[in-house]
């Protein structure tokens, strides 16, 4: 199933202020860590500060398996939802940086069947809509579908699942797979869309998407605790997902478009990808994109004023902040970086919709005076 949670819970940072959330000392930060984990009856939750290129804090709270009794650490490994969809842009635009793709080139080009809203069958759809999510693609239809997959990575491929949805003799071929704007004009969240980036990495390099990204992203980032796949995530440190939709028994699933949410990593391993994007593209003198290309990346698109390429802008409590949120069955998670002094926050928890707004806060508190 397509993720359930993505940009929707942005703005909720600003619906909430409290008054006692500055912090002074790691040890106020953890008491009043505590306080808000215990408020929100929390399963659990891994967190981590950064500023710049260095880890300032990182630890974590309450159970990553209930039933047997293991504590959540800060390596535990969460489902990261959305916040996957960062990892997905940075891949196709390190192939925009090598000329395989444009940001504006109608993406028809690299694809074995047609991408056209068939109301503008005359307008092309574009990399920069996509990650933009203007493309209009729309999850109207795909929302309706149970594709989940439990225990296993579903065997159906990227290839395969995309024949099926824009193909018109596919199962999963809808009129609502696009909604009724006109691509670039209209801002819609598109789950699909982002999938579809991860397919056009797998075409033009002829490598499967997961296997790119290893390659091209966690191998030289040092990120050997982050996979795309179930089968290679060893359960004894994934964190179970607590949420009353999971009745199989075994909680742990995976969906077809996994490119837009499937990612699964601790946040000490994120936040050398957070650390990586803080810092225009290097991390520990690994270039992984050029300054340029992430400076595109972090640019307001096509009108928005909160879009950049999968990144996205927010500000609660005066802060302004860049990254991606995530959510799920059974787990939430937030990834954001303050662009005024550069400290990050990275949070996970393992059950759904989790308050985690005043954590974050604390966080990002803790770091100013770091």
């Amino acid at each position: 199933m397509l993720l359930l949670l993505g940009f929707l819970t942005l703005g909720n940072f600003s619906c909430q202020k409290d008054d006692d959330l500055s912090v002074s000392s790691k040890e106020e930060l953890e008491e009043k860590l505590q306080v808000q984990f215990e408020d929100n009856e929390l399963t659990s939750i891994s967190y981590c500060v950064v500023k710049n290129d260095s880890i300032l804090h990182s630890s974590a709270m309450g159970f990553a398996d209930i039933d047997n009794n293991q504590l959540a650490t800060d390596q535990t490994r969460y489902l990261v939802a959305s916040v996957s969809k960062t990892i997905t842009a940075v891949a196709i635009m390190q192939l925009a940086e090598q000329n395989l793709i444009a940001l504006d080139d109608d993406i028809n080009q690299y694809l074995p069947f047609p991408v056209r809203n068939p109301a503008f069958p005359d307008d092309k759809i574009t990399l920069r809509m996509l990650l933009s999510h203007r493309s209009s693609i729309s999850d109207v239809f795909q929302e309706t579908l149970t594709l989940d997959c439990y225990g296993t990575d579903c065997p159906m491929s990227l290839e395969q699942y995309f024949n099926a949805v824009f193909t018109n003799t596919g199962q999963y071929f809808s009129p609502d797979n696009f909604s009724t704007g006109k691509p670039g004009a209209v801002e819609d969240y598109s789950n699909l869309g982002s999938a579809l980036v991860g397919y056009l990495v797998e075409r033009i390099t002829q490598t499967p998407f997961d296997i790119y990204c290893k390659n091209n992203i966690f191998i030289p980032l040092g990120m050997t605790k982050t996979e795309w796949r179930l089968a290679n995530t060893p359960l004894s440190e994934l964190a179970i997902p607590y949420s009353d939709e999971i009745t199989n028994p075994n909680p742990h699933y995976t969906f077809p478009d996994y490119p837009n949410g499937g990612l699964r990593t601790n946040v000490l391993d994120l936040s050398k990808f957070l650390r990586m994007v803080i810092q225009n593209g290097s991390f520990n003198n690994t270039q992984i994109l050029s300054q340029a290309t992430m400076a595109e990346m972090k640019t307001l698109q096509l009108g928005s004023t909160e879009f950049c390429l999968s990144f996205y802008y927010d500000t609660f409590n005066g802060r302004t902040v860049l990254g991606h949120n995530g959510g799920e069955k059974g787990v939430t998670a937030e990834m954001f970086y303050d662009t005024t002094n550069n400290v990050g926050v990275i949070v996970f928890s393992n059950e759904e919709d989790a308050e985690l707004e005043n954590i974050v806060t604390l966080l990002f508190n803790y770091g100013d005076k770091q």
